[in-house]
């Protein structure tokens, strides 16, 4: 079993999906840490201390060959702080706060 990161809320409010990522950027093989945990990430040439926000709960069951995507964020994420998201046209998208976050 393996898990990749695909999206990554950073401390400032952006919000870096699979778009940008390297395909094989944040890839793990090995057990895939559950909604709670912290684990390290790699972004935009930094090293940094993510939380698990949405992806693989506690209890939940996967097979050995399912990849599972998670989400996380930056430590050091507040509530407060505004998230935004740019798209693939360099327009950027503010949005309220979701649920995974």
């Amino acid at each position: 079993m393996g898990y990749w990161v695909k999206r990554i809320a950073l401390k400032t409010g952006e919000i870096v999906n699979e778009h940008e990522l390297r395909d094989d950027e944040n890839r793990f093989c090995g057990p895939t840490p559950v909604v709670g945990d912290v684990l390290e990430v790699e972004c935009r040439g930094r090293k940094f201390m993510a939380e698990v926000i949405w992806g693989n709960w506690p209890g939940r069951e996967q097979a050995d060959d399912v990849i599972v995507p998670l989400r996380v964020s930056e430590l050091g994420l507040t509530r407060s702080t505004p998230l935004r998201m740019q798209r693939k046209n360099g327009d950027w998208i503010e949005m309220g706060y979701p649920d995974w976050v």
